[in-house]
């Protein structure tokens, strides 16, 4: 039995190959997009193999992002975040409902555009050139791991679409100048995180805002997922994989068939966590609706959304760079802390 295959059977989370999608064989096509459907109708997350990401590109961009959170905090703040969500975001920006704070700090780029594209000529909105830090080789690796990984959403967006009976490119076909952001995030080991404040949860329990996330963590573990029966079982790290995992949105778009599982990170282990998801969310004008997968109106239990508005909201609740309000007073002083 191989090493992957032994991992995924404590891991608990379902495994699948989706090589079949990157093949021109439709019977290789459907049976991947049934296991990605029965994945995703169970339990809303699987983890992915035999992608055509390579090893070593995930692990460059791996390293140039612990190369970059090791920078003085004064060298990160030269790209500090906008509001469009590119550059770097230090501790305390994103506001938990439980009003917990969570120790870590992250770094944002999206699908590249340039300053005369139209959408940031017009200011809508999540779209604007992405920042770089003075780093060698840092844009280059995380180009290539961005491009790459967009590549898996793509594919997995086809195998939704087969597996619910549509064209292979319903989804895809909306992401030709998509939202898609990803987010690489650093967790302070569990030392530090308490130190400041925080507890053992490194992020609180959630589910994401958009279509589908495609996760790469390291070795360090702590990825938890909230079964059926609201127990948390674990989704550990298998070197060379996707953990991915049902939106908000996609679940509004499958009017709840796809399930939006809520999950959460533990600390596992007194070192720093890296985590790179990119969260697939299509073309910001793109309608959202269940009765384009062929809901009538009175099975219809959502109603019509624009995928930007509906991110919009998620984020004015959830970042204090949108406006969000904290909870607690004690993240303002486990800020200054950090920077200390």
């Amino acid at each position: 039995m191989s090493a992957v295959l032994q991992e995924t059977t404590r891991a608990t989370i379902p495994l699948v190959d989706i090589g079949g999608l990157y093949s021109d064989d439709p019977a290789a096509k459907a049976a991947v997009a049934a296991q990605i459907g029965r994945a995703c109708d169970e339990i809303g997350f699987f983890y992915a193999v035999g992608h055509h990401v390579p090893v070593e590109v995930i692990e460059a961009a791996r390293d140039h992002a612990a190369a970059f959170f090791a920078l003085p905090l004064e060298e990160r703040l030269k790209v500090k975040s906008d509001r469009n969500n590119r550059g770097y975001r230090e501790m305390g920006d994103t506001v938990h409902k439980s009003g917990k704070i969570f120790a870590r700090d992250s770094f944002d780029l999206g699908f590249p555009v340039a300053e005369d594209d139209p959408e940031v000529l017009a200011g809508t909105p999540l779209y604007a050139p992405n920042q770089w830090p003075d780093l060698p080789g840092f844009e280059a690796a995380l180009t290539r791991y961005y491009t790459g990984t967009f590549e898996v959403g793509m594919k997995i967006l086809e195998g939704f679409a087969l597996y619910l009976g549509k064209e292979a490119d319903f989804f895809s076909r909306q992401f030709s100048h998509p939202v898609a952001d990803m987010v690489i995030n650093h967790y302070y080991g569990y030392g530090r995180a308490v130190s400041l404040g925080a507890g053992e949860t490194a992020s609180g329990a959630h589910t994401d805002h958009g279509i589908v996330t495609i996760l790469w963590q390291d070795e360090s573990g702590g990825l938890q997922v909230l079964d059926k029966g609201d127990s948390w079982i674990d989704a550990p790290p298998i070197r060379g994989s996707y953990v991915i995992n049902v939106g908000e949105l996609m679940k509004r778009w499958t009017n709840g068939r796809f399930r939006a599982t809520v999950h959460r990170v533990i600390h596992t282990k007194d070192t720093d966590r890296i985590s790179m998801p990119l969260f697939c969310n299509p073309d910001f004008r793109t309608v959202v609706d269940p009765r384009q997968l062929g809901m009538s109106e009175a099975e219809a239990k959502y109603e019509p959304v624009m995928s930007g508005d509906f991110l919009l909201s998620r984020f004015k609740a959830t970042r204090k760079l949108w406006g969000a309000e904290q909870k607690k007073t004690q993240a303002a002083d486990a800020i200054e802390m950090a920077a200390e």
